[in-house]
């Protein structure tokens, strides 16, 4: 578990979800399933120049509490959106969760 006092922001998990449009097709839309807490860091540009060439470009790094979340999800912040590029269990133990994320403009 992360020390509560570094986790500092309130970011609001957003799920995609389809809706009949009534003409036989579907809209897509963006919707909000919660927030949560978090500590939140940009990636150096070290980090970022070692990227693969076919990997996407992140951004930003999301440290919480272990929670239900999937790559197909984002994250606000604010105004400010994230794509989220990976998920990962550091401690095996399911104890936290750090979320590669990529900032969407």
């Amino acid at each position: 578990m992360i020390n509560p006092a570094l986790l500092n922001n309130t970011l609001t998990l957003q799920t995609l979800t389809e809706t009949a449009d009534g003409a036989g097709g579907h809209t897509a839309s963006w919707t909000d399933v919660g927030t949560f807490r978090a500590s939140i860091s940009p990636i150096s540009s070290n980090e970022r120049l070692m990227q693969d060439k076919t990997t996407a470009m992140l951004t930003h790094r999301v440290y919480c509490d272990n929670m239900d979340i999937i790559e197909s999800d984002r994250i606000k912040w604010g105004d400010i959106v994230f794509e989220i590029m990976g998920i990962r269990n550091p401690s095996e133990a399911y104890a936290h969760l750090e979320i590669d994320v990529r900032e969407v403009f």
